[in-house]
């Protein structure tokens, strides 16, 4: 009897402490809060560039291409962040496991992106870039010669041989 209560104080101890494991931390094998928002800031602001994109031209584009479209930015922000698809995966189902966890990792993308708005300010501001007041004050002004249409996104296409 008192080895059976003895060996069981021992599992419940154990059980115990295996319970009260790191419970903030991140394992290792996942990315980290910082590291995943990082990559779901990009990818959000790569999903309004391409939003921006099919609404500014005239051209009707398929949901279709506008996904194939995406997949590219997706690609290319998971490559500057050293990241491979499968590790992206695997650490997205982790945190969508752990709704807490995710919770966070969406507030800390909210924050940058408002932070990084706030620091843009408004496009009507006396201190913002002339072509940015008169794409406000004139909606099509992208269509006048003074305001060539720039990619900013042809740069960090990785060409693969």
């Amino acid at each position: 009897m008192k080895n059976i209560l003895k060996y069981a104080s021992v599992a419940l101890l154990g059980l115990l402490l295996f319970a009260c494991g790191d419970g903030e931390n991140v394992p290792r094998q996942y990315l980290s809060k910082k590291e995943m928002s990082g990559i779901l800031r990009d990818m959000a602001i790569a999903d309004a560039y391409s939003n921006e994109q099919m609404m500014s031209t005239f051209h009707t584009f398929s949901d279709s291409l506008r996904q194939n479209t995406l997949k590219v930015y997706y690609k290319q922000i998971l490559d500057l962040h050293k990241v491979t698809v499968p590790e992206f995966m695997t650490s997205y189902r982790y945190y969508e496991s752990h709704p807490d966890r995710l919770k966070e990792v969406l507030q800390m993308v909210q924050d940058d992106i408002t932070a990084r708005k706030d620091k843009l300010g408004s496009l009507a501001d006396e201190n913002a870039p002339v072509r940015f007041r008169i794409k406000n004050m004139v909606p099509i002004a992208d269509s006048l010669i003074l305001l060539p249409k720039t990619d900013t996104v042809i740069p960090f296409i990785k060409r693969h041989p």
